[in-house]
């Protein structure tokens, strides 16, 4: 206990500066003021655009962002507030986003919404996502082409209504106790067809209720959509259905927002494991899958790096030969990785060549001098480690 205790203090001291930076409260969330005018609207609507803290730093000029928009005003804090704690420690399990919200309410958006109730043809609303807000938005900012729906009740229905009538609006969607009681949107009666109209372009969906009175008149066609979704979505809409029954029912987006975000992102912060059938069938089965999951979903590279490295150690009592190979694989597709470099020099110390591990530890201190100061320190360690090994073995 207490050997945890001053390992914590430790690494306390150690981020102590970026803490104490952290906690000018006024420059967590800028927010700027976004005017969108449409030809559907009489005046224009203003958006609250919340950037991630780095958004405006030097060394984060050519970075682009995730956007996730949520159509109720007032989810703009928690939302932000959600997103900078998660995002904070390395962008896991949140990789920084752009919070697009409505600034307030708007009487003619509403007009708008009654639409879809009256006759779901008429698709206003989506027209206005599509060719006005989205747009503007990855004009206006570094938008990395990968959106995610938010939506709590009348909200989570609209984005239900998006998914099977304009599919390539967002990529994912986190939906709420959504408000699908008499067929709004034609989404129960059209779910099984326009499900199965889907393309081969992922998409993810994380949809969830409870049994509060206010949601219990939604509960039958909730359950509608969920057997649409067992029966007639293809596999490339990942999708997920919870009944949470736990929390109250204003709790339910908030809930919905960190389960959904975790979920939504656990490809890239979630190895896989060892055993996993796609690690079983080696290593370009890895390689090959995640080029799949960054083409069909993502829309730019995701790192395969982890579950390599994961697959080479669990290789290396039955198989050293072929878990080094693995090993050395990595390193060809991720060669600036300090930490790539770090594993295979570890594994040549596990089999007694001490003289490799000290070779590649050496290039991993040299590739970690771009990263902050405590993983140099830890690759200075292991150096020092191996070669305090040799040492010994010399005398």
């Amino acid at each position: 206990m207490i050997k945890i205790i001053i390992t914590n203090l430790a690494l306390m001291i150690t981020l102590l500066p970026a803490l104490v930076q952290a906690t000018n409260i006024k420059e967590l969330n800028p927010i700027q003021s976004l005017k969108i005018e449409s030809k559907y609207f009489k005046e224009p609507i203003d958006y609250n655009i919340t950037l991630p803290k780095s958004y405006n730093e030097a060394n984060s000029k050519d970075k682009k962002y995730f956007v996730i928009f949520d159509l109720h005003p007032r989810s703009q804090p928690y939302l932000s507030g959600l997103h900078d704690w998660l995002s904070h420690n390395g962008e896991w399990p949140w990789l920084e986003t752009i919070v697009v919200t409505p600034a307030d309410y708007n009487p003619e958006f509403a007009k708008v919404f009654e639409q879809i109730v009256s006759d779901p043809t008429k698709q206003t609303m989506l027209d206005f996502f599509e060719f006005d807000l989205l747009t503007k938005l990855d004009k206006t900012y570094r938008t990395n082409g990968f959106r995610i729906y938010s939506g709590f009740m009348g909200n989570g229905a609209l984005g239900l209504f998006a998914l099977l009538n304009r599919p390539n609006l967002f990529n994912a969607y986190i939906i709420s106790s959504p408000s699908l009681a008499n067929d709004f949107g034609a989404i129960s009666s059209d779910a099984n067809k326009k499900l199965a109209q889907l393309d081969d372009k992922m998409r993810f969906l994380y949809l969830a209720t409870g049994n509060h009175q206010y949601e219990q008149g939604n509960l039958p066609a909730f359950e509608l959509f969920e057997k649409a979704l067992t029966t007639s979505s293809p596999k490339s809409l990942d999708w997920q259905v919870h009944r949470n029954n736990q929390n109250n029912y204003m709790s339910q987006p908030i809930v919905s927002t960190l389960n959904g975000i975790e979920a939504l992102f656990a490809d890239i912060h979630t190895n896989l494991a060892a055993e996993s059938e796609i690690s079983q069938n080696g290593a370009q089965a890895i390689i090959d899958y995640y080029a799949m999951v960054s083409e069909k979903k993502y829309g730019f590279d995701i790192s395969a790096e982890g579950s390599l490295k994961a697959l080479a150690k669990s290789l290396m009592k039955k198989d050293p030969k072929k878990a080094l190979s693995v090993y050395q694989k990595t390193i060809e597709l991720y060669p600036e990785s300090a930490y790539a470099l770090s594993s295979l020099a570890k594994a040549y110390a596990e089999l007694g060549d001490i003289d490799k591990a000290i070779k590649y530890q050496t290039q991993a201190v040299e590739k970690s001098k771009s990263m902050i100061e405590w993983h140099q320190n830890k690759h200075k360690q292991y150096l020092d480690e191996f070669r305090a090994q040799l040492n010994d073995l010399g005398e």
